[in-house]
Order: C-alpha cells, then sequence, then structure tokens
C-alpha cells in the first residue's frame, strides 16, 4: 500500500506550511493506515483506508493537543444518551479516561467511519462485531504508548483559542467555521457531499447568465450554516457552540444564530446598517444588516418598501451579516403570495395536528383494519374529500395501514412494516415479523419521518427492534434497544432538540 504523504495531511490543516508536528502526525497516519489494512483487506480502495486513517489520526490530534472536539461530543453524548461513547456500556465506563486515548473511543470511530462506507450500499454494521474490539485494540496499543510523546499542535490551538474573537471578527470565526465543516473528523462524509453536489450542479442547464463560481460559493455556504451529516446531527455553528464554551476567548462563539435563506423586505438605513424585515413570518421583525457584509453596488436602485433581499443572514457579535449569495429583486403580488402560502401550511400543519388528535380521541396513531376505516376516518372525522385533491389511500390488506400524526410534519400514512408496530389497537401485529424487521423505524429513515419514529419510540410500539448479534435475539434487541436514541439520530441525521 502507498504512503499517506504530507500534502494529504496538509490538507485538513489551518495553515499551508508544514513543520516538524505534521510530519509527526503524518507517521502515526502512516501506522494506523498499515493496521487498517490488515484487517479490511481488499473490501475498501486505498484512498478510502487512507482517508481512515487521517481522520482516525485527526481524532488523536485534537485529544493530544487539547482542542476541545472529543470532549465536546462526549459531553453531548453524555447528556443526550446517558453515555461518554455511543455503546459504551457502564462497566467499560469505570476504565474510561476522559482527555486521553482509550479503545472505546477508537472503537466507535471505527464503527463510524466503516459505517459511511457501508451506508450507501444500505448496509448497517453491528457496533459490537468482534472485529472492531480487535482493531481498536490493536490501533490503542500503539496510540496509548505514542501519547506519552505525541506533540501539541499548538498552531492550530492558537487558530482557535490564541486569541479572543471580537464582535467585528466575523470573517475570521467564518474561516474557522469552514475548517471545522470539512477538515474535521467528526465530518467524515463533508467534503464528498460537496463534491458530488457542485458536480451535479455543474451539469444542470440554468442558462447563460448564472456563474457556477457563484452557485458553488453559495452551495458551500448552505453546506457551512445548514448542513448536518456529522456525529450529533448538528450545523457546524452549533458544533462551534459546544467546542468552544470553555474557552472565554470563543465566548461569542455561542450567541452565533444563521437563518436560512429568506426575503427580507428593505424599510431604511443608517450610516452602518440596511434595516430590513423578515417576510417569512406574520408579523416579521426589523433587523439591522451590517451594510460591510453586503454587495452594496447590487443594492444600488434600493427603494424602501419595494425592495427584497433573498439572501442568508448571520447573527455574530450581535450584529446581523448576510452571507452566501444576494438576489436583488422589487416585491411583486406572486412573491406574496408565496410568502402567504408557505405561512399558510406551517400553520396548517398545526392545525392538521389539532384536528387529527381531536378526532382520534388523543391518539397520534390510528390503526385501521379496513379501508372502510380509513376512509371513514379520513373523510368523515376530518372531513377530507376526494374532490378536495386527495386521493385517500389504498388498505393494504396483508400488512395494515396506520395513519400517524406530527405536529411537526402533519399526516403520514404508514403503509410499510405496520405488522412491526406493537399495539393493542394493531390487529396486524406479528412479533416474529417485527424481530426480523422493527429495526427498520430506527435505522431506514425512507421508512417514516423521524419524529414519527421518536414517537413510536417514546410510546414503546418497536419492543421488538433487534439487531442481528452473534450472542442471541436478546442480546441484539437490549443492544437497540440501549442505543436506539442514538442510532436513530445518527442514520437520520437529525436530533430531538432541533427536530421534536
Amino acid at each position: 500500500m502507498k504512503k499517506i504523504y504530507v500534502k494529504e495531511w496538509m490538507l485538513f490543516q489551518p495553515y499551508e506550511r508544514q513543520d516538524e508536528v505534521d510530519t509527526y502526525y503524518v507517521n502515526v497516519a502512516n501506522q494506523i493506515a498499515a493496521c487498517l489494512k490488515d484487517f479490511v483487506g481488499g473490501r475498501y480502495p486505498e484512498h478510502s483506508v487512507h482517508g481512515i486513517a487521517i481522520y482516525l489520526t485527526l481524532w488523536f490530534q485534537d485529544v493530544i493537543s487539547q482542542t476541545g472536539i472529543w470532549q465536546a461530543f462526549s459531553e453531548e453524548c453524555r447528556k443526550r444518551y446517558g453515555c461518554l461513547v455511543p455503546f459504551m456500556t457502564s462497566e467499560k465506563e469505570k476504565d474510561y479516561y476522559p482527555g486521553e486515548v482509550n479503545p472505546e473511543d477508537l472503537q466507535f470511530l471505527l464503527w463510524h467511519y466503516l459505517q459511511c462506507m457501508e451506508k450507501q450500499a444500505g448496509g448497517v454494521l453491528n457496533p459490537e462485531n468482534p472485529v472492531f474490539e480487535e482493531l481498536a485494540n490493536q490501533i490503542y496499543d500503539y496510540l496509548s504508548e505514542e501519547f506519552q510523546v505525541a506533540p501539541e499542535n499548538e498552531r492550530l490551538h492558537a487558530m482557535l483559542y490564541g486569541e479572543s474573537f471580537g464582535e467585528n471578527d466575523y470573517m475570521r470565526y467564518r474561516s474557522v467555521l469552514e475548517w471545522f465543516h470539512f477538515c474535521s473528523y467528526v465530518g467524515f462524509e463533508n467534503r464528498n457531499e460537496y463534491r458530488e453536489t457542485v458536480e451535479k450542479v455543474s451539469q444542470m442547464d440554468f442558462g447563460p447568465n448564472i456563474d457556477l463560481n457563484i452557485l458553488a460559493y453559495d452551495i458551500k455556504q448552505n453546506a457551512l450554516f445548514e448542513g448536518r451529516k456529522n456525529l450529533l446531527s448538528l450545523t457546524s455553528v452549533e458544533w462551534l457552540a459546544l467546542i468552544g464554551k470553555s474557552h472565554p476567548e470563543t465566548a461569542l462563539w455561542a450567541e452565533v444564530k444563521a437563518l436560512p435563506q429568506e426575503m427580507y423586505l428593505y424599510e431604511g438605513e443608517d450610516e452602518k446598517f440596511l434595516f430590513v424585515k423578515d417576510l417569512s413570518k406574520k408579523e416579521g421583525e426589523q433587523l439591522g444588516i451590517r451594510k460591510d457584509s453586503l454587495n452594496m453596488d447590487s443594492l444600488k436602485g434600493r427603494k424602501e418598501g419595494v425592495t427584497i433581499l433573498s439572501c442568508r443572514l448571520v447573527q455574530y457579535g450581535g450584529y446581523w451579516w448576510q452571507d452566501g449569495m444576494l438576489v436583488v429583486s422589487d416585491f411583486q403580488e406572486k412573491v406574496k403570495e408565496e410568502i402567504d402560502q408557505r405561512i399558510a401550511a406551517r400553520e396548517g400543519i398545526k392545525k392538521t395536528f389539532d384536528e387529527f388528535m381531536e378526532a382520534s380521541g388523543g391518539k397520534q396513531f390510528v390503526f385501521c383494519k379496513s379501508e372502510e376505516e380509513v376512509q371513514d376516518f379520513l373523510s368523515q372525522k376530518l372531513g377530507y374529500k376526494n374532490n378536495e385533491g386527495m386521493e385517500l389511500p389504498k388498505m393494504d390488506a396483508a400488512h395494515g395501514l396506520v395513519l400517524m400524526v406530527s405536529p411537526h410534519t402533519g399526516i403520514h400514512v404508514q403503509m410499510q412494516l405496520c405488522e412491526c408496530i406493537s399495539s393493542p389497537d394493531n390487529t396486524f401485529y406479528d412479533a416474529e415479523a417485527a424481530k426480523k424487521q422493527a429495526a427498520m423505524f430506527i435505522l431506514n429513515p425512507n421508512v417514516i419521518p423521524y419524529d414519527l419514529s421518536c414517537a413510536l419510540q417514546d410510546a414503546d410500539m418497536l419492543p421488538d427492534a433487534c439487531l442481528n448479534s452473534a450472542l442471541g435475539e436478546e442480546h441484539g434487541r437490549e443492544t437497540m434497544k440501549r442505543n436506539a436514541c442514538f442510532f436513530t439520530d445518527y442514520f437520520f441525521e437529525k436530533c430531538r432538540e432541533k427536530d421534536c
């Protein structure tokens, strides 16, 4: 296998010139790559093995340099899942040493990186597979010795905490944000996702007036502020808030707030700010955007109450900054209609939830025994009519049908795996089928919306969900039960604090 060269390692560092510290960690990466190669053989291409070795070395560098990424991850895991590292049992926690190299850390990260490789094919790896423990112990034996001599990356630590971030340091903050999103070991899939998205967009025909470089830039900014394909399923802004909370130099990170791209109506200005109204809300508040964050040339013809800015706003240091693509247009009736429709849709979901709960007698899940029951509930109790453009679902006589409702996503018609849902109301429930497939509600985001998967778990309607385990069915079921919240967050790329 080819060596990992410093050039590859430097792609993940926030500076350009290498030094002896980088040379040291490249040697570590090559040792880890050799261990990986012995285990995974030819299952994965060489560049993937290199990538996993580099990401594990980035983790080791973080632990040694005390940059706080793994510490933030462990603290959040404790808060969410009751353990410092996913899958770790209470017995092993007694021998766990925070701030040091632990085999449990390596076992989890190995599972995570290899699971990312398997995800595209729809595979789910059992984290208790002995291969992970054996490989983790081998790498641990090597790193535990290196732990005594490994150098801190002082340049990396200084980039994060060497100087306090002030209220005018937005671009410096964004530089750290970009490094974290694309170069830290918690966002293993972010680089490829960005490249693939840009490549896909570049093949589309947007006409001669669209600059693909601007589109690529906007895709990158969307990823920085909205992307959640990482451990904990948080945005990188939220991640930095967790990482920086124990350092006075980065206190401002906790206050950063990013709004999604919306339309804002220009209402006036002063020497420093452009004042706009958020049109995405009925009673939109007025916000002041720093002029030095805007392309003022594109706003030369601005008119109060007429000009609309379509953009993303980021609150940093107590000010709003415009980031990403800025589109300037005039207010038109069709814009108002579009905004009104979006507001009405949000309000409609809440109204639908209330009506469903009233019609069902307070039940979030309605199990239907026949097509007539489906028709009765939707048409008679909820008042949905075929002539309103809604085609009522057909009953699957073999598997049943479940009507579900969420205050976040509205009504969901569940037509897959209904026999796996345990409830006295579900006449189609089949315990044997549930043992084999109930886990799909936890591991497969294509089966059910995230918040409804959480609701099923909270109602204890998935007691049979099980991982295939060499230690037997009962053990596999207990493993799933103990880690269900983590698995759901991980595979759905969501989390309860944001999505429920």
